[in-house]
């Protein structure tokens, strides 16, 4: 595994976009191993922002698939191997068909060529950086209006660059999956992810509606309702993402 840090003799960026040399080297690294990918288990590499329903559509798919679907969480799990594409794609019982690896590609040094599916996930920007910073909030005790701003500003960044990586340009094998529409429309936009991961396979009617029962969406976050609410820093970030990636795919609530 490349040593990023070894290699530019510093410190690799949280959501630092890779410099061109180095993302050649990524790419190789990567097609290097998907030489060795399993190929008896169908590979579901699911890239999503934080705080965008990729719990929540894993949830669901879990449900579905039953034992025929193993999941990798990738960030915390003991004994993970800490690579993509995983080097462990089976259950104990080796009864999967399927395995699904999530990340959040930060740094952004995931790669798009890797043997598999590729399901992207994405949310309207503010109030996914509200969301994110609950967590952050949460895990560090950071919570006052100067480190939301700073969090803010680094959200929208790596939310840019994210956008521009894998959903401006996405793989040719992949589906892109926005949280509100999963949230507003969860039969039609569930029934698009099965058909995707399984191919020319028929959706289990019955299967698919006992995972609806099961799995009820939540509502959508209001963005108004922030404890450190800012319309005009809000209509600020909301302006950078509209310039960097367009308004046609992303919902937002404070430009005019």
């Amino acid at each position: 595994m490349i040593d990023l840090n070894a290699l530019l003799r510093r410190r690799v960026a949280y959501y630092e976009y890779p410099w061109v040399i180095e993302r050649h080297l990524l790419n190789a690294q990567a097609r290097y191993r998907a030489l060795f990918q399993a190929d008896d288990v169908g590979f579901i590499f699911a890239k999503s922002m934080p705080r965008s329903g990729h719990r929540y559509l894993a949830t669901n798919l879990a449900h579905y698939f039953r034992s025929a679907l193993h999941y990798c969480e990738y960030y915390s799990p003991p004994g993970c191997c800490g690579i993509i594409p995983c080097t462990k794609p089976y259950n104990e019982a080796r009864t999967n068909r399927l395995f699904m690896q999530k990340s959040h590609d930060f740094g952004f040094r995931d790669s798009p060529y890797l043997n598999g599916k590729y399901l992207i996930q994405y949310r309207s920007p503010i109030p996914r950086l509200q969301s994110n910073f609950d967590l952050y909030a949460r895990d560090t005790g950071r919570d006052d209006p100067e480190s939301f701003r700073a969090f803010a500003e680094e959200e929208t960044t790596y939310f840019i660059n994210f956008y521009r990586k894998w959903i401006a340009s996405p793989p040719a094998n992949a589906l892109v999956l926005a949280y509100e529409e999963l949230t507003e429309n969860q039969p039609a936009t569930l029934a698009a992810a099965l058909s995707f991961v399984q191919g020319r396979a028929a959706i289990d009617q019955a299967a698919l509606a006992a995972t609806l029962a099961a799995t009820p969406p939540g509502a959508l976050r209001d963005a108004t309702a922030h404890r450190y609410f800012d319309p005009e820093l809000f209509r600020r970030l909301e302006r950078r993402v509209a310039e960097a990636c367009g308004t046609e795919r992303i919902r937002f609530h404070f430009l005019t």
